[in-house]
């Protein structure tokens, strides 16, 4: 149930530091947008960043991510369960939602980020996020009426529970396009509170207008709510308009307007428009979408619709439905950690639009069955419009049912080789990377393994990609990983795969500092994630590194080397034998790690300080549990792979 309050997180919270700072995001709708956006503008930047948002699209833990990566199953489960025995011995009650709150920030601490992105679970005064200590900046989005029984039965009513995360001293940035009774009840609570207001206007906005064409409008109104809000955290940064254009660009949001396929499910060939609008103001912005885009088609929609128990749902259908659409009506899953959100019998959803006085032209009770409503839709609609929407917890119980298959088993390292700092070339500009001296050239080479990975990836449905690479330059923290990960996004992954495909299979391994960290720190990051060892290996990297990545480091560390495959583009110094430096260094680092094969003395443990100005762990696991678990040993050797 929801039971808000701050007493028990802020006892959950009592011995966590929180020596980041926050902004924190409150508001109806929107309020997902504005930290997706604030992410991308943070990480363009190579700020580190944390980002806590709700409900869950498939699972608790991608509730939270690091530099927009979700979080490791590992990590999650040991503050999780950090978190709950502190509940369990202090007697604290305290509900799914505090938990999951106190466990983000715990991560957000362990792992030391600069920034933590906080969206508002419920209202704002009473929420569980409103215990963060440090508010950098405060973000009210667009307000309607939603959670009545708990906020209010007017807008204004509402507004000032979201005006609860206000603070002394603290900017809040609003959204201007929010009715004048909104704006006159918010400024007053910031005046009495003593905090400055910022109301944003997206015509006005420099990073609006370079965007405008390919933005919805509400999506305008996010964008300038989270503009404004990172130029009031990082005014250094705000005038960078090209870096921050093309970060933003690139931001996908699951579940809220998002183009997918059901080919594989229905064999329908036509993507389908997912969206999560689950109150009349969400659904009035996805009508306006679908009329501008799907509508003027000339051809009637077909939906596929669920609704949380206790919606508004004839509001919505009378938003959303036309005479001569054709409805699937369905009850989403279980939604692990919330037991008390419940949906709405599909046969009531059915009768409420009965009572719409909309003409339907067909319409199906799929009950429980997603899949069955699916491929109804799929043959009822053709080659016509289908949308699926009317809850986030369908989107949740869609997606879950796509993208939850068994465990990978084949795993692609993309080993990295430079930074790249971000900037409007994407990648194809050299000023843009941290690279050496001697890499002077290389890095469309560094592209080209990019994609060479993502290619391999999209070709076998059982894999996951892993960049690796640490940070290895002093002039930033940002790893060479995470700068490929912001590279492939930054290029729409360059056509290959899908960004909710990338979101959910694409990671980083963030520490190595050689080759063969390279390998073996991917391979502990697989058995983290997924708690056994792939059966297949592909590594991307130098075509002349094949020996020392392969023979060398696959022989050492144990793994099959019948199971492995090599991906190897060479840099055009190689190829053309002008590179005569590069050339020589080949067979004296294959002797060196032959006569070394884990790379325990000097040299090679010299070469990996020397490239590690910000003193990242080289353990290979986080305690002797683990590694005892894992069958690894001391040495780095894995236990038989078969």
């Amino acid at each position: 149930m929801v039971n808000l309050g701050l007493t028990r997180i802020t006892a959950l919270l009592k011995q966590t530091p929180q020596t980041w700072k926050a902004v924190h995001v409150a508001g109806t709708n929107g309020k997902g947008s504005i930290c997706a956006y604030l992410t991308a503008m943070l990480r363009a930047n190579q700020i580190s960043c944390g980002r806590f948002t709700s409900p869950h699209l498939i699972d608790p833990r991608d509730c939270i991510t690091i530099n927009d990566n979700i979080v490791s199953e590992s990590k999650f489960k040991h503050f999780e369960d950090l978190v709950k025995r502190r509940n369990e011995e202090q007697n604290l009650g305290a509900s799914e939602f505090e938990l999951l709150t106190a466990t983000a920030f715990e991560i957000f601490e362990s792992e030391k980020v600069e920034v933590g992105i906080i969206e508002v679970g419920l209202g704002g005064t009473l929420d569980a996020t409103n215990a963060l200590k440090q508010k950098l900046v405060t973000v009210i989005a667009k307000i309607g009426l939603d959670h009545q029984s708990f906020l209010g039965n007017t807008l204004e009513e509402i507004a000032l529970q979201k005006a609860g995360i206000m603070r002394k001293g603290v900017p809040c940035v609003v959204d201007g396009s929010n009715p004048k009774s909104v704006l006159d009840a918010l400024k007053k609570h910031a005046d009495e509170m003593g905090s400055d207001i910022h109301f944003t206007d997206s015509e006005s906005d420099t990073l609006v207008r370079e965007l405008r064409d390919s933005l919805e409008p509400h999506q305008c109104q996010n964008l300038a709510c989270a503009h404004e809000a990172f130029r009031l955290a990082y005014p250094q940064h705000a005038d960078a308009t090209d870096v921050l254009v093309s970060a933003t660009r690139n931001m996908v949001w699951p579940g809220r307007l998002q183009w997918l396929s059901i080919e594989k499910i229905t064999g329908r060939k036509e993507r389908v428009l997912l969206d999560g609008a689950h109150n009349p103001q969400s659904a009035d912005v996805l009508s306006s979408f679908v009329q501008k885009h799907l509508r003027s088609l000339d051809k009637s929609v077909t939906w596929v619709l669920a609704a949380t128990r206790g919606k508004d749902v004839s509001e919505m259908f009378k938003l959303l439905l036309r005479d001569g659409d054709s409805i699937a009506t369905v009850q989403f899953g279980t939604v692990d950690q919330m037991p008390w959100v419940q949906p709405t019998n599909s046969a009531t959803l059915l009768d409420a639009v009965s009572k719409c006085g909309i003409t339907i032209s067909s319409r199906f009770d799929a009950s429980t069955d997603v899949r069955s409503a699916l491929e109804w839709a799929s043959q009822t609609a053709k080659d016509g419009p289908l949308v699926i929407a009317g809850s986030l917890y369908l989107q949740s119980t869609w997606l879950r049912n796509r993208m939850a298959p068994k465990p990978p088993e084949h795993l692609i390292i993309v080993c990295c080789h430079g930074i790249w700092g971000g900037g409007p070339a994407r990648g194809h500009d050299e000023n843009e990377w941290l690279i050496a001296g001697f890499q002077k050239g290389e890095t469309p080479t560094f592209i080209e393994h990019i994609k060479a990975g993502l290619r391999v990836l999209k070709g076998d449905d059982s894999s996951i990609l892993m960049f690796s690479g640490g940070p290895t330059r002093k002039e930033t923290r940002l790893s060479e990983a995470r700068s490929y990960a912001d590279l492939a996004l930054a290029n729409s992954y360059f056509g290959i795969i899908s960004e909710l495909d990338a979101k959910q299979r694409v990671f980083c391994e963030e520490r190595a500092l050689d080759s063969y960290y390279n390998v073996l720190f991917s391979l502990i990051r697989f058995w983290y994630d997924y708690g056994m060892w792939p059966k297949k290996l592909t590594i991307v990297s130098h075509a002349f590194k094949r020996e020392r990545l392969v023979d060398c480091h696959c022989g050492a560390i144990g793994f099959p080397l019948d199971s492995v495959d090599f991906v190897g583009i060479d840099p055009p110094g190689m190829i053309d034998g002008t590179n005569e430096a590069a050339i020589k260094g080949i067979t004296e680092a294959v002797a060196q790690w032959k006569d070394d094969p884990h790379g325990k003395g000097e040299p090679l443990s010299g070469k990996r300080k020397k490239r590690n100005p910000w003193g990242i762990s080289q353990a290979l696991f986080v305690n002797e549990e683990d590694r005892i678990r894992s069958g690894v040993q001391r040495c780095g050797l894995l236990p038989t792979i078969r």
